[in-house]
């Protein structure tokens, strides 16, 4: 696949994402969800894939891209390559290149052959890093958070519940999947919690039944809290089978950031899915840490721990959205500790260089006081009953974090 420079992005022309709440972007790391030619925001509950494609702002899109400029829509891209990181643009390109793209390149759309499904924010557990668009307890716990003289209906997570149940209300979107399920080659599933949407294992029956299994690839992002056993007759028809765990931490610092997960049961599904892996050679297994406030003073310390496991693959992910949790605008005082704490740590050899890139990326970002970060951390942890300087005191220390300030 020849592409016309080397910041092109081929994403505005084969592929969309479908956010939780049924909005519509070009990527999922994207600034800015699609509208319509009036401004409106697109809504999978009633806009079709050839309208979504066609639209204003995607032949905008895709002629910035043509220029040769850098939309500003995609800056998290942008930031991650100025810290020498791999971003997602260009893991995209790498993995679409062989693929069967056409050389040709014009405002016009090709065929959609890769979709980014979060289909609705089903989810069993409250990351500290999500909200309510994408998990629908972390919705239940700000409604239950709500004074009784509040009018619920007409709140944000109330919204949002409410709007992550579209895959199950739009059946066109379902009929619109099947149509271009001839051009699709790859497909993620993240979330919520992709294993417990359940429609989404009927779409994949669908497409080994029609016999094109064999020329797609699908990809999860999975919390590690569910092993579908009942996907293992599916899955060994397509061509590979990516799951990849979002790890961000070890024990109870990861029960703390992923509340009501348990660590126990996420390590023997893992354990279930290498067993999986051998005797299915097209499952790949990965890990996807996010790196952000609550763990980046102890990413050393999960690097040894993902060594041992031996996946095939593994991303640094970095934390954009909410920027209070990104570390990229922490406190100079504390990116200086981090920085001196990574830079002396015993960290495996083969992510020396990644770790570099990660502190470079923090360091390049615009600093704040901290107070927002400790504002948000200080709710959580009054919400649930925890205590941050009780599962990562270094980390406290770091933020000056004070339960009851």
């Amino acid at each position: 696949m020849n592409i016309p420079h080397d910041k092109f992005c081929v994403l505005p022309w084969v592929s969309l994402e479908a956010s939780p709440i049924g909005t519509v972007r070009p990527c999922c790391l994207a600034d800015d969800e699609l509208t319509d030619d009036e401004g409106r925001k697109f809504s999978l509950l009633t806009a079709d894939f050839a309208s979504i494609q066609n639209s204003q702002a995607m032949t905008q899109l895709r002629q910035e891209f043509l220029d040769g400029k850098r939309p500003q829509t995609c800056r998290k891209c942008w930031m991650e390559e100025r810290s020498g990181r791999t971003s997602k643009r260009m893991h995209t390109l790498d993995r679409m290149k062989h693929m069967g793209i056409s050389d040709e390149w014009t405002t016009d759309a090709k065929p959609l052959m890769f979709l980014d499904l979060k289909l609705g924010n089903i989810c069993n557990l409250k990351c500290r890093i999500c909200g309510s668009w994408s998990s629908s307890q972390f919705a239940t716990e700000e409604l239950n958070d709500m004074s009784p003289a509040e009018d619920k209906k007409k709140s944000f997570p109330y919204q949002m519940l409410r709007a992550g149940a579209w895959p199950r209300e739009n059946q066109s979107f379902w009929r619109e999947i099947d149509a271009c399920l001839n051009d699709i080659r790859y497909i993620e599933f993240t979330g919520g919690e992709p294993f417990m949407i359940r429609e989404h294992f009927a779409m994949l029956q669908g497409i080994v039944d029609r016999g094109i299994a064999h020329q797609v690839e699908i990809h999860y992002n999975t919390n590690g809290t569910h092993y579908p056993a009942e996907a293992e007759s599916i899955w060994r028809h397509f061509k590979t089978v990516e799951v990849a765990f979002s790890i961000d931490d070890l024990g109870e610092r990861f029960e703390y950031q992923r509340t009501n997960a348990d660590w126990a049961v996420v390590l023997d599904n893992i354990t279930s899915f290498q067993y999986l892996q051998s005797q299915m050679p097209n499952l790949r297994l990965q890990c996807c840490s996010t790196v952000n406030v609550f763990n980046v003073r102890y990413i050393d310390e999960l690097a040894h721990w993902i060594v041992l496991q031996k996946f095939d693959f593994v991303y640094w992910n970095m934390m954009h959205d909410a920027w209070y949790f990104s570390i990229a605008t922490l406190p100079v005082s504390a990116k200086a500790s981090i920085t001196d704490h990574l830079r002396s740590a015993d960290v495996p050899a083969q992510y020396r260089v990644e770790f570099d890139r990660i502190t470079d990326f923090m360091n390049n970002g615009a600093s704040t006081d901290g107070f927002m970060t400790n504002m948000k951390i200080r709710d959580l942890d009054r919400k649930r009953q925890q205590n941050l300087r009780d599962v990562a005191p270094e980390l406290a220390d770091i933020l000056m974090y004070d339960y009851n300030q």
